[in-house]
């Protein structure tokens, strides 16, 4: 089912429209999302790791936990996304070959801070499929920023959530603007690391990174705690 905004459709993810997908994914998110910018990923290494994570058997997106917003009045263009998996379900990163040192060491930084932001949600995973989603990402095009179609996507997500019965959502914030989106959204923050002084294998990888990632968390079944 479809949900509308104005002249905005929000869509469910289409297997067959992967290539839309990588497209809007890339041209959301590389350049703007902070974590990825700090690490240092180019454009066309970001292009490999989407396409590592999102094609193929057992991809994320084959959970049907994603979904495309699309103005109906521009011809159905894509300008917005959501997307979101269940961690469990989805199992522990698989990291692509044929990669060069350098890349293997940004990968290896960018799973080490989102495993350590993710800590307090380990306990969560145990309670097995189906209990914990995550929004690994929201984005929208700059040009349709401002009309709420962020958080028509998040809304949509959480209604599929609770629709499927899922007990708590989480997501980790690199922006201030995504933290607010998910602060009016419901949800709390329950953790923090900061970038910079990140320690991996007894050194700081990133030492000159800015930037503080947020873990936020809401209760999707009343009465049920962390």
């Amino acid at each position: 089912m479809a949900s509308e905004t104005h002249s905005i459709g929000i869509d469910r993810y289409l297997p067959h429209e992967f290539d839309t997908f990588l497209n809007l994914y890339v041209d959301l998110f590389y350049g703007r999302e902070p974590l990825t910018t700090c690490i240092g990923f180019d454009k066309e290494q970001m292009i490999f790791i989407t396409q590592h994570l999102y094609a193929g058997e057992n991809n994320l997106l084959s959970q049907g936990l994603c979904w495309i917003a699309r103005d109906r009045s521009q011809g159905d263009r894509p300008v917005g996304i959501i997307v979101c998996d269940d961690p469990v379900v989805a199992g522990e990163l698989q990291v692509p070959e044929n990669l060069t040192r350098q890349e293997l060491e940004r990968i290896s930084v960018a799973t080490g801070l989102l495993e350590e932001i993710g800590r307090p949600m380990k306990e969560m995973f145990e309670l097995g499929e189906g209990s914990c989603l995550h929004v690994a990402a929201v984005g929208v095009a700059p040009e349709y920023g401002g009309m709420g179609i962020a958080k028509g996507l998040l809304q949509t997500a959480l209604s599929e959530a609770g629709a499927r019965g899922f007990r708590y959502a989480f997501a980790e914030c690199t922006s201030p603007a995504s933290r607010m989106l998910f602060e009016k959204g419901g949800f709390t923050r329950i953790h923090s690391v900061s970038v910079s002084t990140f320690e991996m294998h007894g050194r700081r990888p990133l030492p000159d990174c800015d930037l503080e990632i947020h873990l936020m968390q809401k209760v999707l079944i009343e009465g049920k705690d962390c």
